[in-house]
């Protein structure tokens, strides 16, 4: 960064600054490093002029031209600005829970994905273990056969031609089992859809169409309404058979789209929230997918069973709320994040919007979060 860069970022913090406590900088083209105006203002809303809370207050103020970050992101960091402004405390202990929070926004995404790779690793890890361990004793099987034949005087080459057809056999079966297990690190196990990481790559994959080519891609995150409180009721593992069920309305509503496979998935992206991304053609769809969808798992009924086999509750039905977004050119960077984000934000207002509702995030149009239906 250029000393005019930083002047002007400076600057502007400065103006921001005063704006803040109601009053107006009259140096006109102020340059930090030139004149004491930043350090009045600084001294006149009680922030002490230390090697901390002004580099705080300026990383930031200037905290959106940072194109790496989303704007829910940035529009956090922005809210600790203003609290910091607000609340006045200059405490080391605060100083020190901020410089906290700034870390946690920054790493929280990642942090949640690492510890979903961390569950989808285990699962995988005991998927392996059972396989491999079925192989070990298929081979442990041909030593004893073998042993026992020799041991009948059986001819050694006939028992050699034996034990290669086999072993034949064997690998053929651990070739099979290589492929689930591809397959299976692409999945999670309790839906049958996508996991999270195979999400992340396919998102990159839209993306970069979308660079390319300017392949259109969409959005569509739905969460089941009130689903802590069905766990609460019937317990966690009646939780998995109601996510188990769920996973069939979706499958039937994305049948018909089959065509078009190469250009969406489903994925469950995290406790009771799932994700569906489009791209190209059926980006035009997304907001009569996301609709079809909430209509059909509002209308499936639910059979519930406890860990016997008996059941324990029958003709329930849930409901979920869809937030739909649109890739936008306008973010300039951060296209992942932001398409979440987004989708997210549409995906809150529906919850905090009665539930059992679509709703469309449309940054261009006067209502920026758009109801298109509720139940």
């Amino acid at each position: 960064m250029s000393k005019n860069d930083l002047s002007n970022q400076l600057c502007s913090a400065c103006r921001e600054l005063t704006a803040a406590l109601g009053k107006s900088c009259i140096v006109s083209d102020c340059i930090w490093a030139e004149n004491d105006n930043f350090c009045d203002v600084l001294t006149q809303a009680t922030i002490p002029l230390d090697n901390k809370w002004p580099l705080l207050i300026l990383y930031l103020r200037g905290i959106r031209e940072i194109k790496d970050l989303s704007e829910v992101q940035k529009n956090r960091m922005q809210e600790l600005l203003l609290s910091i402004l607000r609340e006045k405390d200059f405490s080391q202990a605060r100083y020190d829970a901020m410089q906290a929070s700034v870390l946690s926004i920054i790493t929280l995404s990642y942090q949640e994905r690492l510890n979903q790779f961390v569950r989808e690793t285990a699962q995988l890890a005991k998927d392996m273990n059972n396989m491999f361990g079925k192989h070990q004793r298929e081979v442990a099987t041909i030593v004893d056969n073998v042993d026992t034949e020799l041991a009948k005087g059986s001819d050694p080459a006939l028992l050699l031609a034996g034990i290669r057809d086999v072993l034949k056999d064997v690998v053929a079966k651990m070739e099979q089992d290589a492929d689930t297990l591809v397959s299976l690190s692409h999945k999670d196990s309790l839906t049958g859809f996508a996991n999270r990481r195979f999400f992340d790559t396919f998102l990159d994959e839209c993306v970069e169409r979308w660079k390319t080519r300017r392949e259109p891609v969409s959005l569509i995150m739905f969460d089941i309404d009130h689903f802590k409180k069905f766990n609460d009721t019937y317990g966690h593992l009646v939780g998995d058979q109601v996510l188990r069920t769920l996973a069939i309305p979706v499958q039937n509503v994305l049948a018909p789209l089959k065509g078009d496979s190469s250009n969406i998935l489903v994925a469950r992206y995290g406790g009771e929230e799932f994700c569906i991304l489009l791209s190209g053609r059926l980006s035009e769809r997304s907001v009569q997918i996301g609709e079809n969808l909430r209509k059909a798992i509002q209308n499936t009924a639910l059979l519930l069973r406890d860990i016997n086999g008996k059941v324990i509750a029958s003709g329930l039905n849930v409901t979920v709320s869809v937030g739909i977004a649109d890739i936008n050119p306008e973010w300039e960077a951060a296209f992942q994040a932001n398409l979440v984000d987004c989708a997210d934000k549409a995906l809150y207002c529906a919850k905090s919007g009665g539930r059992n509702r679509t709703v469309h995030y449309t940054p261009n149009a006067p209502e920026v979060y758009s109801l298109i239906a509720a139940g």
